[in-house]
C-alpha cells in the first residue's frame, strides 16, 4: 500500500481542520507532506482532546443536574412533625378530675385529642398521665398513651418535669409540642397554622397568644399606677393595637433546646396570634361554666359524633 493511499484513509476520518490542513499541502508541490507517524499521532491527539471536553462537559452537567435536584428537594421537603404532648394528671385539685370531666357530654381532654389528629400536624398526639382511667379514655379517642412517672405528676411538678418525663423516652425527636387540655377552644386549623408559623419562622420555640385591648395597672407604694397606657392620653381601641397576652393553649419548641434551657420557652420565641375566645383557661369552676357555653356554641353537634 502506498503512502499517498495510508494518508488518504487517516484524511477520510481526521477533522475537518487536518483535511484542509492536507489539501492545502496538495497545491504546493515543493512541500514535502507530513511524515504518516506524525500525522497519526495529530489525529489522536485531537480525539483525545475531544473525548476529554465531552467528559468534563459530562461531569458539569451531572452536577448541575444534581444542585438542581437538591434544590427542588429542599424546597418541597417538609419538616419533620412534632409530637403532641398533652399532660393530664390524674388528681386536679380546682375541679376534681378535671382533665376527664364531661364537658357537653364529652371528657375534656379528648376536645384537643380529636383537634390534634384532624389537623395532620404531628406524628402523634400522646396523652401523659399517671392515671389508668384517663389513658383509656385518650386511647379511645386516638390518642397514644404514656405512663407519667410519679415524681412527675406530683402536685407540686412543674410541666416542664412532664415534659421531660416524656422526652427523655424519645430520643430523636426534633421538636413537640405542649398542648393544655383546659383549652378546648382550640381548633384544628390553630393547631396546623400555629405549627407552620413555627417551622417557617425559624424559632426554637413558639407561644400562642390573644390580643386584647385591656389596660393593665399595678399597686406601688399604695397607689395604682398604669402600666401600658397614659390615662391623660387615652387611646381609642380603633387607634391601639392592644397587648398580646399568653393564652396557654399550646407551645411548639425544639427539643434541644428544652434541653439547654430547661423551658419550653427559650431562643427566638415566635408568637401565633388566637381568637379572642381562646383567651379564657380552665381553672376554676367559674372557667368551666364559660367555656362550657362557648365550646357548644363554637362546635355544635360535631362533638356527639366521636362515639363518647
Amino acid at each position: 500500500m502506498s503512502y499517498i493511499t495510508l494518508a488518504g484513509i487517516f484524511l477520510a476520518s481526521a477533522p475537518y481542520e487536518l483535511v484542509e490542513h492536507a489539501t492545502a499541502t496538495r497545491h504546493f508541490a515543493s512541500a514535502p507532506l507530513p511524515p504518516l507517524d506524525a500525522l497519526a499521532d495529530q489525529f489522536l491527539h485531537t480525539k483525545d482532546a475531544q473525548l476529554r471536553q465531552h467528559k468534563s462537559a459530562s461531569r458539569r452537567r451531572r452536577r448541575d443536574q444534581q444542585t438542581t435536584m437538591s434544590f427542588i428537594l429542599n424546597c418541597f421537603s417538609s419538616p419533620p412533625k412534632p409530637h403532641a404532648l398533652i399532660l393530664a394528671r390524674g388528681g386536679s385539685k380546682g375541679i376534681p378530675r378535671k382533665n376527664i370531666k364531661p364537658m357537653n357530654g364529652i371528657p375534656l381532654l379528648v376536645y384537643n385529642v380529636k383537634a390534634c389528629l384532624a389537623s395532620n400536624a404531628f406524628e402523634k398526639v400522646v396523652v401523659s398521665s399517671d392515671d389508668d382511667e384517663i389513658l383509656e379514655i385518650a386511647v379511645k379517642a386516638g390518642a397514644v398513651a404514656h405512663k407519667r412517672s410519679a415524681e412527675s405528676a406530683k402536685d407540686t411538678a412543674s410541666s416542664e418535669s412532664g415534659l421531660f418525663d416524656y422526652v427523655d423516652t424519645v430520643p430523636e425527636l426534633v421538636s413537640c409540642a405542649l398542648v393544655q387540655c383546659t383549652s378546648p377552644l382550640t381548633t384544628a386549623d390553630d393547631f396546623r397554622n400555629g405549627v407552620a408559623k413555627f417551622h417557617s419562622s425559624g424559632a426554637d420555640s413558639l407561644v400562642t397568644v390573644v390580643r386584647a385591648h385591656r389596660f393593665l395597672w399595678s399597686i406601688k407604694d399604695g397607689q395604682a399606677v398604669p402600666q401600658n397606657y397614659d390615662p391623660v392620653k387615652r387611646p381609642r381601641r380603633q387607634d391601639w393595637n392592644g397587648e398580646l397576652i399568653e393564652n396557654g393553649a399550646f407551645y411548639v419548641f425544639k427539643c434541644e433546646a428544652l434541653r439547654n434551657s430547661g423551658s419550653r420557652l427559650s431562643g427566638k420565641i415566635a408568637a401565633f396570634e388566637m381568637s379572642e375566645d381562646t383567651l379564657a383557661e380552665i381553672d376554676t369552676p367559674t372557667d368551666w361554666a364559660i367555656i362550657e357555653g362557648l365550646v357548644a356554641a363554637k362546635f355544635g353537634k360535631v362533638p356527639q359524633t366521636w362515639g363518647f
